[in-house]
């Protein structure tokens, strides 16, 4: 779809991108003058913006980095064969077109129940929190 198109749907609506909707609502731009001028040809005529449909069941691996997946590996009984394990997944990735594809790969089939994984790090971060806000409480107590 083009920036400044409108698709016409029917007589009652045209389907525009959210740049030109947002464009058409200030007088005097090029966007304003084209949707008046679609208007008087339909003058019943509202903007409709096309929505995405978003997959809720996705799963997305926005905070598996190489440092979160080493944290990870630290905390397991085994930690020391892993994490040498890990290394040589990154070393034998490094000549690939995207590595860390490949290493996430090798630790998606190690360790399969992501969903803990997603858990480990959400209570780590609640645990380091409330040591950050007393911490912040004996600097105040100290400045008194």
């Amino acid at each position: 779809m083009k920036k400044n198109a409108i698709i016409y749907i029917d007589d009652t609506q045209a389907q525009v991108t959210k740049a030109f909707e947002k464009q058409a609502r200030i007088f005097g731009t090029p966007e304003y003058r084209e949707w008046r001028a679609y208007r008087q040809d339909f003058p019943s005529a509202q903007m409709v913006t096309k929505t995405i449909k978003k997959n809720a069941s996705k799963r997305t691996y926005k905070n598996l980095t190489y440092a979160n997946m080493e944290r990870f590996l630290t905390m397991q009984p085994t930690s020391k064969e892993l994490i040498k394990e890990f290394n040589d997944q990154k070393a034998i990735a490094a000549i690939q077109q995207n590595p860390y594809r490949a290493v996430l790969a090798w630790f998606l089939s190690k360790f399969p129940k992501y969903d803990e994984y997603k858990e480990f790090f959400a209570t780590a971060a609640e645990e380091a929190a409330p040591a950050s806000e007393t911490a912040a409480d004996l600097k105040l107590a100290a400045n008194m």
